[in-house]
């Protein structure tokens, strides 16, 4: 294939009438896919078999999960405005009032769960 032979699209004038600017690019777009089509197939037909056919490539079901989860985590803000906002007025009136033992619980149970994490042989339910 000899790329000697392809000849650049002239361009419609800008005053040219709308049909036949659209026409122009409808025509340009059929010459840009056929040109692409004729460079693949003409790369395609000089690669080996085996080549061909690991081009052909399927993602899991469990892959597309995993990508759908990383859009949803990319796209949620990292701070939660509406929950700042709330426990923010609340302080302020004094009337948010914690739970020490709670919270005490909270960091002693995160920090179990963290020490059990580095030992593979134990595990919590």
């Amino acid at each position: 294939m000899a790329v000697n032979n392809i000849k650049p699209q002239s361009t419609p004038s800008p005053n040219a009438p709308l049909a036949q600017k659209s026409a122009g690019d409808a025509k340009k777009a059929e010459n840009v896919q056929a040109t692409k089509s004729a460079v693949n197939a003409y790369a395609k037909a000089g690669q080996p078999a085996a080549q061909q056919a690991a081009a052909n490539v399927q993602i899991s079901p469990r892959a597309r999960e995993l990508s759908m989860a990383r859009q949803i985590v990319d796209s949620t803000p990292d701070v939660r405005e509406d929950k700042v906002a709330k426990f923010k007025s609340m302080i302020e009136r004094g009337e948010y009032k914690p739970d020490a033992g709670k919270i005490a619980d909270g960091i002693l149970a995160e920090a179990m769960r963290d020490e059990v994490s580095k030992d593979a042989d134990v595990a919590l339910s």
